[in-house]
């Protein structure tokens, strides 16, 4: 019999099952199911090669088959079938034909290149893996840098970043969309990629110039792969979480949205929610998340000295400037949240519907900061307990809820799920910090946030631009100098934030003091 047909192939064979499928969904237009049978065929590539080298008697020919199957059955189901689903989808003039062709050619040249190598590894004449996706080698240097404490270097990659991807967007939106939503999509996709590469290719320059000052140390490798995997792998699983049940979310939530009787577009509804009001709201925070990213180094070494003291010191002002600028942002998006939509998105549903997800920013703020802390304090497997908690109690709510009370549902769901993952997150780095909250600053620091909304709505109403600078410079005016008033913000805040952006020094010291 030709062909190999024990355990090890199973699942690989499942995928090419899956692929077919989903091309003849795609031809038949039922693109969910598509998509869908994509994604089975993901998961069984995902463990099919675990599967496989779980045998231990495994032969020659096994081997050697196995990676060969493996690369066409992949063809099938990440080659194909997305280029006959987008093909569906009305990719059908000459230019997009030529895309999908030069897609289907990069995977099989893909394919083959790594059963090159694949072949020469099981053979013993080469062992090395050359190839990472784009996203997760910047994601690796991202984090290199984020750990050696070059903020300034994040900073200026950023920013070109967000430039990069605007301009090819914009480019391709104007000169090559020509108002065709798919051509649209597939012009916001290009512009990340391309931004995602340029991304890669500066920080790797950056890399190499750093290396070529450093001395030419010959250490002792030191066995970190599983320490390394007890971090990743409940992240990795968490964001895998986080996906899947943001996938079905999306599903449900225009469904379920449909059954409320007073809900005439319950898709434009949630699409202002999801694509407007959500973007302006955490837009204000990526400045907090970069403060993240370098608290989860900094408290892991303090951890792994055990300076409890410190752990206890980093996390008290981490959370109060996270609580002080989540009460700024908020307050700024509450007061000027009618213009601001005006202005970005010329809907007025927007604005309404930011003021009440404003009044949720300090809340998400700080807990941005406080999950940082916890992963930071090696507390990953708590954040995938609370991550999955959440999210099944997230699905339940909106199946529940948003029938009998529309967009109303959904905030409240939204308010219950985050407000319950914020408190199991911030009692865990209680216990494992032995950090306090101080009540006094937090009342203080409301009370001057409502009083700063209070003194911004007697600002006169201007449309436009003017409008939301006269708004958010007003409150920020009034909010700044009630802080300083009563105590809650002092000079030692503004240097522990000057100190924490540091690069680190010739010993290795974070510049956090």
């Amino acid at each position: 019999m030709i062909g190999f047909y024990d355990y090890t192939v199973i699942l690989t064979y499942m995928g090419a099952l899956a692929g077919l499928l989903g091309i003849g969904m795609s031809i038949q237009g039922l693109y969910i199911n598509a998509i869908l049978c994509m994604a089975v065929a993901l998961v069984c590539d995902t463990f099919d090669g675990i599967v496989a080298r779980a045998k231990k008697n495994r032969t020659k020919g096994e081997m050697l088959f196995g990676i060969q199957i493996d690369s066409l059955c992949d063809l099938i189901s990440f080659g194909i079938c997305p280029a006959t689903l987008f093909y569906k989808l009305g990719m059908e003039k000459p230019l997009d034909l030529m895309l999908l062709g030069a897609y289907c050619l990069c995977c099989v040249i893909r394919l083959g290149y790594f059963n090159t190598l694949a072949v020469q590894a099981e053979l013993g004449t080469k062992g090395d893996y050359r190839g990472l996706p784009v996203v997760c080698l910047g994601g690796v240097m991202t984090g290199y840098f984020t750990a050696a404490g070059r903020i300034r270097e994040l900073v200026a990659v950023e920013i070109l970043e967000q430039g990069v991807s605007m301009a090819v967007t914009v480019v391709l939106l104007t000169r090559w969309a020509d108002g065709d939503p798919g051509r649209a999509c597939c012009a916001v996709v290009g512009g990340s990629s391309v931004a995602s590469l340029v991304t890669l290719l500066s920080l790797l320059i950056l890399r190499g110039r750093e290396e070529n000052r450093l001395p030419d140390r010959r250490e002792e490798p030191v066995p970190v792969a599983g320490r390394l995997l007890r971090v990743a792998l409940p992240l990795a699983l968490a964001d895998d979480l986080r996906m899947g049940i943001s996938t079905v979310e999306n599903l449900i939530v225009p469904r379920r949205l449909g059954l409320f009787p007073h809900s005439t577009e319950p898709l434009a509804e949630y699409g202002v929610v999801c694509g407007m009001v959500f973007p302006t709201l955490m837009f204000p925070a990526s400045i907090l998340y970069s403060l993240a990213e370098l608290l989860v180094p900094e408290m892991s070494r303090c951890a792994a000295g055990e300076r409890r003291k410190r752990i206890a010191y980093l996390t008290g002002r981490s959370l109060r400037v996270a609580l002080l600028y989540g009460l700024a942002a908020g307050g700024v998006l509450f007061t000027a949240a009618e213009p601001l939509g005006m202005v970005l998105f010329d809907n007025p549903l927007v604005g309404r519907q930011l003021r009440y997800f404003a009044l949720l920013a300090p809340m998400l703020y700080v807990d941005a900061v406080t999950d940082a802390n916890v992963k930071g304090m090696g507390q990953q497997v708590a954040c995938v307990r609370y991550n999955t908690v959440t999210s099944f109690l997230d699905v339940v709510f909106l199946w529940l809820l948003l029938p009998r009370f529309g967009l109303w549902g959904y905030y409240l769901s939204f308010l219950v799920t985050h407000a319950l993952n914020f408190g199991l997150s911030f009692f865990r780095l209680q216990k494992v910090t032995g950090f306090r909250p101080q009540g006094s600053v937090v009342f203080r620091a409301l009370g001057a946030m409502a009083l700063s909304v209070w003194v911004a709505s007697l600002l006169p109403q201007v449309g436009g631009w003017g409008g939301v600078l006269l708004l958010g410079a007003g409150f920020c005016s009034v909010f700044f100098l009630l802080l300083v008033i009563l105590g809650v913000v002092g000079r030692e805040d503004l240097h522990w934030i000057r100190g924490l952006v540091r690069p680190v020094d010739k010993r290795g010291q974070a510049g956090v003091s």
